[in-house]
């Protein structure tokens, strides 16, 4: 089996996470990554899986339907990748929840080690308070 590039891996963590194959997207994550969501506590933070996974569902459950995620852009070198992305979905009040990203992903060994999640925090607070 070959092992995917590292813009493949991080794709495929948009692709699954879309696509609501949410344990599939989960799986392209290290147990133990760093991923920084770059937004006030108690909203963001430094996260591992399980507590990314946490704060995911919890974000999920105040949608009608997992964020369908368009990529803008994508940049790799080496085990690097940046990705421009906008991702749009309802609210289960009816409002649209649609934000604009930046991800920097480090993937090694086939799975996401790090990762930085920059967002309209405003937009993400206001869901997060709904």
């Amino acid at each position: 089996m070959t092992m995917q590039s590292p813009k493949d891996v991080a794709l495929g963590f948009f692709e699954a996470g879309s696509s609501g194959r949410f344990t599939d997207a989960m799986a392209r994550l290290a147990p133990d990554v760093v991923y920084d969501v770059v937004a006030p506590a108690p909203y963001g933070g430094v996260f591992d899986r399980d507590g990314l996974t946490a704060i995911a569902g919890n974000m999920v459950n105040l949608l009608t339907a997992p964020p369908q995620m368009t990529i803008k852009g994508v940049i790799a070198q080496g085990d690097r990748v940046a990705i421009e992305a906008e991702g749009r979905a309802t609210t289960k009040t009816g409002k649209p929840y649609n934000n604009r990203y930046h991800f920097l992903f480090v993937v090694r060994d086939g799975v996401i080690v790090e990762g930085r999640e920059y967002l309209d925090s405003a937009l993400y607070m206001e869901l997060m308070n709904s």
